[in-house]
């Protein structure tokens, strides 16, 4: 009987630790909002540079880059939203750009010319940094930030052009910077907290699925067993009434019968039967399938190197276990951190040497399962000792069973999780 009990309990307790823990948090509902976030400022960048271009001949020729480098970004933005892509490092230059822009501004102003323009709304830009990578207190930081540098660059404009300080405006235009700012803030801030409160909410469902999951094999398990124990103790009971003096040996013969039976399902309960890899494929089927609306499976035959393994090789029970829980908890990671609404699952089997070993070296069957997404992406240094999925609960626990993990990943390009065995060494 297949069951992925003990595959779940793990997941469940990992899931239900990470409620509260909202820092650096990109659920898939908040990673699909962030894509959106992303086209939305690629457009106002573009408004931004039509302006810039409907001003030309007011400024240096030299400020035009400002528009140029706003192009490039906003370019890289939008290819990013559109294809569903969120990386962090492409968020950043919008404040830096806005500061530099605010920098350079006054140096650029002719002699006369009124520093009073489109130049304010920079701020609204530069605020993508802070929406989608800092707290409530960034967002205010930055706030703060872009009117000082406003300020000043609007200060050092009038030193600059030789134009008389106007107060009134300067005011109206700071207020417009602001207030336009305060609001951006406030309401995208408010989406992007809904998204975080439906991703939280989402992990603690999916937490609750598969100890129901859980719950519900348990349950089965035992009802089976107690139905096998009942019908063999009654068949063998019922037996021996129906007998007159000693034992018949027919009783004797339903006895132990009933007794291997017992220890054969004991056996099966505590998953020391070995299995077959067309076995194994099923239970990591069954062990995934609280995630089957975000996976795609891929058949990948044709790119397959190397000539398919038996389907009947045989895995022993501890490195069956210890398989399925590393596939389904890597899984189970990629749909609680990747922010992807999608994971690719590939599993092949393949029959050669190891690579680490002699050409002498016999073939040998291996199974391979690769978890693949394009989400946020780690660094392996940053993981917190407390997190022991990865460094532990998979790769430990493969390398002592005789397999082995590997992860490949990096910030904002996504994660590859290998699980295989037996190991190359």
């Amino acid at each position: 009987m297949t069951t992925h009990t003990d595959v779940t309990k793990d997941l469940a307790r990992s899931l239900n630790s990470q409620r509260g823990n909202r820092k650096n948090f990109i659920g898939p509902i908040t990673f699909e909002l962030f894509c959106r976030i992303e086209v939305l400022y690629a457009v106002l960048a573009l408004v931004i540079v039509v302006q810039i271009a409907a001003t030309s001949g007011g400024y240096a020729a030299w400020f035009n880059v400002v528009g140029l480098v706003m192009v490039v970004h906003a370019t890289l933005l939008m290819f990013y939203g559109l294809r569903k892509n969120f990386s962090p490092s492409l968020m950043r230059p919008a404040s830096l750009l806005t500061a530099s822009a605010y920098l350079l501004w006054p140096l650029a102003l002719s002699p006369g010319q009124s520093p009073y323009s489109w130049i304010w709304a920079l701020a609204l830009y530069g605020m993508l940094t802070p929406l989608t990578l800092y707290s409530s207190v960034g967002l205010v930081l930055h706030i703060v930030g872009f009117a000082g540098l406003y300020t000043a660059s609007l200060i050092v404009a009038h030193l600059l052009t030789d134009t008389p300080l106007q107060g009134d405006l300067m005011s109206l235009y700071l207020g417009y910077l602001i207030g336009s700012c305060v609001l951006l803030a406030g309401f995208i801030g408010l989406i992007i907290n809904s998204a975080h409160d439906a991703d939280t909410l989402y992990n603690e469902t999916l937490g609750a699925q598969l100890r129901m999951y859980r719950t519900r094999d348990l349950s089965n398990q035992l009802q089976e067993f107690d139905k096998l124990v009942h019908d063999n103790v009654m068949a063998a009971l019922l037996d021996a009434s129906r007998q007159q003096g000693p034992l018949a040996e027919r009783t004797k013969r339903l006895a132990e019968r009933a007794l291997g039976v017992l220890d054969e399902e004991s056996a099966k309960t505590q998953f020391e039967l070995p299995l077959t890899f067309q076995g194994l494929t099923e239970q990591v089927a069954e062990g995934v399938s609280p995630w089957n609306s975000r996976l795609r499976f891929s058949d990948i035959e044709a790119r397959q190197a190397y000539p398919p393994a038996d389907a009947e090789s045989v895995i022993p029970s501890p490195a069956a276990r210890a398989f399925v829980h590393a596939v389904t908890e890597a899984v189970s990671n990629s749909a609680r951190h990747s922010g992807t609404r999608t994971t690719h699952i590939n599993l092949l089997t393949e029959y050669r040497r190891p690579f680490r070993e002699s050409r002498s070296a016999e073939p040998r069957s291996f199974i391979i399962c690769t978890v693949t997404d394009r989400g946020a992406g780690f660094q392996m240094k940053d993981i917190d000792i407390r997190r022991m999925g990865v460094r532990v609960s998979m790769m430990h626990s493969m390398k002592e069973a005789g397999g082995e993990v590997r992860v490949e990943s990096a910030p904002g390009r996504g994660t590859k999780v290998t699980v295989q065995w037996p190991g190359e060494e």
